[in-house]
């Protein structure tokens, strides 16, 4: 597959290149992606999630999409609630509204105009990203403007290629006593499968705060990677949440630094798969100022040979004292067929620090189903509203309540999908 993606990159790299030094930043990007490959469990990132193997046999090719003529109008914007929108189709910036606000307060730019180019230590999907990638996002929210209603980046697929393989980039800068709402909509609207890769640049300046939060509507043949880099300032706030119910495989990977004083991070999840779905949240949060917090709640329903797995860190440097640091994982799993793969770590170098962790995993609690059944319900209801209420216990971390209800309300509907 490497081979076929050299003489790929050869082409898209001809068209999409326009200046000699872009051209060159691509292929030294793609060659240390040649030198590393797709990853494997040869790596300790990727021991739960044999990503090499995966590719190799959902996708026999990949296809780059090189037409930026975008010829359907997407209009199945989310109705539950005002946002602003900023919409990509097919991998290219299509239209963006910020009717809500005031336009002098933000800075929006897509990223087709120059390449923003940003690595992150030996990640080969990352140099992938820097190589192929189309189009993103790049925002920055001014000093002291506090959106007032949240924004929505709608990635909409609808290609009819098969095996088409997209690269995008969000870079975003919150700024000092600034505030942003940001949900990421995915979605394919073909059964063609496609391979999503993401990498994601935010910053939150002094006292500002950032909410993300993520899902996806994808279909279950359709890969998706997705590498958050999120840099937390003097009494900031990072905020992040994901529902994970739909792609065939799916990892969201998370690295927050808490880089000073009274910065905090809350990275939490809701994992609901089955037939033969694989997901997996990785976070690493770095504590390097003092007086720092973090929180990390995630929870997990599996069945019909599915596979979930946490990997969750906390480190702590050694200025760090006065860490506030907290990590649990808990899963439900419905049949012997699925698989849970929990590794929590904490890595202190600080003495006046307080920090736990803990991960638990086991079946629907049959005392309960029998209590709902004995007040009416059916066996099969009984074990979907226990399984909503497990999940929702995530989702009520979210702390934008109209989000939040709008989460709840799509988890509703994939429980009743869910068998």
């Amino acid at each position: 597959m490497i081979e076929e993606l050299k003489n790929t990159f050869k082409s898209f790299n001809e068209k999409f290149s326009k200046k000699n030094t872009i051209a060159k930043i691509r292929t030294d990007n793609f060659e240390k992606f040649v030198q590393l490959g797709f990853p494997s469990k040869n790596l300790e990132d990727w021991k739960f999630s044999d990503f090499n193997r995966i590719i190799f046999n959902k996708f026999k090719n990949i296809n780059i999409n090189l037409d930026q003529q975008n010829k359907f109008k997407f209009n199945k914007y989310i109705k539950e609630f005002e946002h602003n929108k900023i919409v990509f189709l097919n991998g290219f910036y299509n239209e963006h509204s910020f009717e809500h606000e005031n336009e002098e307060k933000i800075i929006f730019d897509n990223l087709k105009k120059g390449p923003a180019y940003k690595e992150h230590g030996d990640n080969s999907l990352n140099f992938l990203n820097n190589a192929f990638f189309t189009d993103g996002l790049l925002l920055y929210v001014k000093k002291g403007y506090q959106c007032k209603k949240p924004l929505v980046i709608y990635n909409v697929f609808n290609t009819k290629n098969n095996n088409n393989f997209f690269n995008q980039k969000i870079i975003i800068n919150v700024e000092e006593n600034s505030k942003l709402d940001i949900l990421v909509y995915s979605i394919n609207l073909n059964s063609v499968p496609i391979f999503i890769n993401t990498s994601n640049f935010f910053l939150v300046e002094k006292k500002g705060l950032l909410k993300l939060f993520r899902i996806n509507e994808l279909s279950n043949k359709d890969l998706n990677y997705n590498f958050t880099q999120a840099n937390v300032m003097d009494n900031s706030i990072f905020e992040n949440f994901i529902l994970s119910c739909s792609s065939a495989f799916f990892k969201n990977e998370i690295k927050c630094t808490l880089q000073e004083n009274y910065s905090s991070g809350f990275v939490n999840g809701a994992i609901l798969a089955h037939e033969n779905l694989h997901h997996e949240l990785k976070v690493n949060i770095k504590h390097i100022g003092q007086n720092t917090k973090s929180y990390q709640k995630i929870n997990s329903v599996l069945s019909k040979n599915s596979k979930a797995i946490f990997q969750g860190k906390i480190y702590v440097d050694s200025n760090a004292q006065k860490t506030n640091g907290y990590q649990l994982s808990k899963a439900i799993i419905l049949d012997h067929n699925s698989e849970f793969d929990s590794k929590p770590e904490l890595e202190i170098y600080a003495d006046d620090v307080k920090c736990s962790h803990g991960s638990t995993s086991g079946s629907l609690d049959e005392d309960a189903i029998f209590y709902l059944m004995s007040r009416g319900l059916n066996r099969f209801d009984s074990k979907n509203l226990l399984i909503k209420g497990f999940l929702a216990d995530a989702i009520e971390t979210i702390t934008n309540e109209e989000i939040k209800k709008y989460f709840l309300n799509k988890l509703e509907k994939k429980i009743h999908e869910f068998r």
